[in-house]
């Protein structure tokens, strides 16, 4: 478009200045009047480019509108109206279970999740690991309902999660993922979800549990310090190991029977990465949780370990089972422990 719209211009500027060019030369006018010509051709043609990039401008807007508006009328095959609810009483933890789930990107060539099979007991805590690109938060993201199986069911107690009101379903889960996007609100504001009608104890021992507190508490306004520095004067800028700190403290503040942790040492030092496992116990008591990593050495807490490779389960077992079978997920242990010897002793890890 670009290239082509120049061209255009350049033809019918050139030909306004050639006509000029032409006219100073037969007399017909004299050079102050070409001078004035000249200039008002070339602020005609920046009007008209101008003219041209807005309506292309609106154009872009309309067809963005148009989509969205298809978005909003796609029909929505899993409503809430006559769907079923969990028994949620009693906050008692809810097991999960994969049965055979397949899952396929749109216009993918193969499967990402192949015959899944797997059963989270209520109240475990699972580990589902992998190298990048097996399938782990793929598979986080069939749970918690932000995709559904091309293939297989997952069932929430006994339900097809299909058949479940999906707002009540979605209150189930409490998610930390690797991204950490915040409102320009307050950090309890962030953390709680609420703007005014918020337990400000309950924010407090949530950023405790996340390792968070000291951080804010040393801050001029404490948890009612304002986020985004761009958007506010006085606001605070947090690195992103406490960002994803603050992330731990707003799924923990939600309660919800279910805590899913994808990566959320990823920004961590190690001294940190520590005093979260060590926590870990004490964030997702009375829970059923599950989580995802690539660093074999952060799963030893869990009571038991999903070793995934594209798409498929290939091994089973806490960690000293796993080891203990020196499979793959023993053979990753140890290449990973022994990049980290290398560099603990000062030496090239390769």
């Amino acid at each position: 478009d670009d290239v082509l719209q120049g061209i255009l211009n350049l033809l019918r500027d050139g030909a306004c200045y050639l006509l000029l060019i032409r006219m100073v030369l037969e007399g017909s006018i004299t050079p102050g009047d070409f001078t004035m010509y000249f200039g008002a051709v070339a602020g005609v043609s920046q009007w008209l480019n101008d003219i041209t990039k807005q309506v292309e401008k609106i154009n872009r807007f309309s067809v963005q509108c148009c989509e969205f508006r298809d978005f909003l009328e796609m029909p929505d095959g899993f409503v809430n109206d006559g769907k079923e609810c969990l028994d949620t009483e009693g906050n008692r933890p809810v097991d999960i279970t994969f049965e055979h789930v397949f899952f396929r990107y749109p216009d993918a060539e193969a499967d990402t999740l192949r015959d899944l099979n797997f059963h989270i007991r209520a109240g475990e805590k699972l580990a589902l690991v992998g190298l990048n690109g097996a399938g782990k938060t793929t598979c986080v993201k069939l749970m918690c309902g932000l995709y559904h199986p091309t293939g297989g069911r997952i069932l929430i107690n006994g339900k097809d999660m299909s058949k479940l009101s999906r707002d009540e379903y979605y209150r189930l889960f409490s998610v930390v993922f690797q991204e950490a996007n915040f409102m320009p609100f307050t950090i309890a504001q962030n953390v709680s979800g609420a703007m005014e009608d918020m337990d400000r104890e309950r924010v407090k021992s949530c950023l405790k549990l996340a390792g968070l507190w000291d951080r804010v508490q040393k801050l001029p306004y404490g948890m009612d310090s304002l986020l985004n520095r761009e958007l506010n004067e006085d606001g605070v800028e947090l690195s992103g190991g406490e960002r994803q700190k603050l992330l731990l403290a707003k799924a923990l503040y939600k309660k919800a029977f279910v805590v899913i942790l994808d990566e959320p040492t990823a920004a961590l030092d190690p001294i940190a990465e520590n005093e979260l496992y060590q926590s870990y116990g004490e964030l997702t008591e009375g829970r059923t949780s599950l989580y995802i990593s690539h660093r074999l050495s952060s799963t030893r807490f869990c009571d038991r370990i999903l070793f995934l490779e594209n798409g498929r389960i290939m091994e089973t077992g806490n960690h000293e089972a796993l080891m203990a079978a020196k499979g793959a997920y023993a053979h990753m242990y140890e290449v990973q422990s022994h990049y980290y010897k290398k560099k603990a002793e000062g030496r090239p890890a390769v």
